[in-house]
């Protein structure tokens, strides 16, 4: 009786790893995102403001802050300048980009 129960489920088992065999191994699907640029992490001086995205922004005490990409959206806003976001830095392991906002001195040399 133990014989007999044996060698059902071998076969049962051989039965699942033969038919895995013949109908090959499908391989993990590849997870992809269209999302490149997931934010930018706008770096300046404390008080500095910029616009981005249809609102202004103000950077706080830290030094920086880190908005959402709007795909739209592919420059920022300072001072009355416009300047394009393809001059940020390449992208970190997290999809966050660098934007250093130019100072105040150098944006006042620029305004007059």
């Amino acid at each position: 009786m133990f014989i007999v129960a044996a060698v059902l489920t071998a076969s049962l088992t051989l039965e699942l790893d033969l038919t895995r065999l013949i109908r090959g191994a499908k391989a993990d699907p590849k997870v992809t995102c269209g999302i490149t640029t997931v934010g930018y992490r706008f770096r300046g001086q404390p008080g500095q403001s910029f616009r981005y995205a249809g609102d202004t922004w103000e950077i706080p005490r830290e030094g920086w802050i880190e908005l959402l990409a709007d795909k739209r959206r592919t420059s920022y806003a300072i001072a009355g300048k416009t300047i394009s976001l393809d001059d940020a830095s390449p992208r970190d392991p997290f999809g966050f980009r660098e934007v250093s906002l130019p100072s105040p001195d150098v944006l006042k040399g620029a305004t007059k």
